[in-house]
């Protein structure tokens, strides 16, 4: 968690002030983790990691925003396939593509034990984000990759900004 921590701030050291502005609630955002879909069906099924249903929480603070694209910072947890409790942390950066979409990833420290061996381990995320204003609905996909993860799955999330 440290090693998240130093990459997010010098991630984010273009100076973003958390003053009495009120940019760390205009820029804080909480995640709504949800569900998610494994392309192999039976495969997943046969090792008992089906569950499509992943309640969990996260945060999420924008570093810099601009006509181009967003830096960020998240953390959060869910239950995962396995039903245990996967924990997150990481950096990214979006793309804005249109007006209401982005396009990009965040790298992130995964700890769970249902991948890895239960050893955290960082992996590339990638996240595609259509923004509704009031919320923000993410997709991303996580694909096959050794004993990381031996599923490829799809995830749908909701992000809610906490604006006074």
């Amino acid at each position: 968690m440290p090693v998240i921590l130093a990459a997010a701030l010098a991630f984010g050291a273009s100076g973003v002030a958390l003053a009495d502005d009120g940019l760390l609630n205009r820029n804080l955002n909480l995640h709504v983790y949800g569900v998610s879909y494994h392309t192999d069906r039976e495969g997943s099924r046969r090792a008992g990691l089906n569950n499509e249903l992943n309640p969990g929480l996260g945060l999420n603070y924008i570093l810099h925003e601009d006509e181009r694209g967003i830096r960020f910072v998240e953390a959060g947890f869910y239950q995962d396939s396995g039903r245990h409790v996967a924990k997150l942390a990481g950096v990214g950066y979006q793309y804005k593509l249109y007006q209401q979409w982005r396009l990009g990833g965040a790298l992130a420290l995964m700890q769970s034990h249902t991948y890895n061996h239960g050893r955290a381990f960082v992996a590339p995320l990638p996240i595609l984000t259509y923004d509704f204003g009031r919320a923000k609905v993410n997709a991303l996909y996580v694909p096959r990759y050794g004993d990381y993860n031996q599923f490829a799955v799809f995830g749908l999330y909701l992000s809610v900004p906490l604006r006074q």
